[in-house]
């Protein structure tokens, strides 16, 4: 099982609350993957792109989205176990 890797513009059309727009800006700002400064000048899909380029999806739900970083894609991947029919 792996995650799904995502556009910019996938994530942003999965944010349905502004509650979720908040949450992308913060992974943003506390990865570091752009000053303050920038993220307060950029759109949401370009933060959206920032976000995608480091994260796999693992899950969306109307008020929740689940977010691996690439980092720690792998190592969660290898635990899950999956039953299917």
């Amino acid at each position: 099982m792996a995650g799904r890797e995502l556009g910019g513009r996938e994530l942003e059309s999965k944010l349905n609350y502004l509650g979720m727009s908040r949450g992308v800006r913060k992974i943003a700002l506390d990865d570091k993957l752009a000053s303050a400064e920038e993220l307060a000048v950029m759109s949401e899909v370009e933060i959206c792109d920032l976000v995608a380029q480091n994260y796999q999806l693992v899950y969306t739900e109307d008020e929740e989205i689940g977010l691996v970083h690439n980092d720690k894609a792998e190592e969660l991947f290898g635990m899950i176990k999956v039953v299917s029919r």
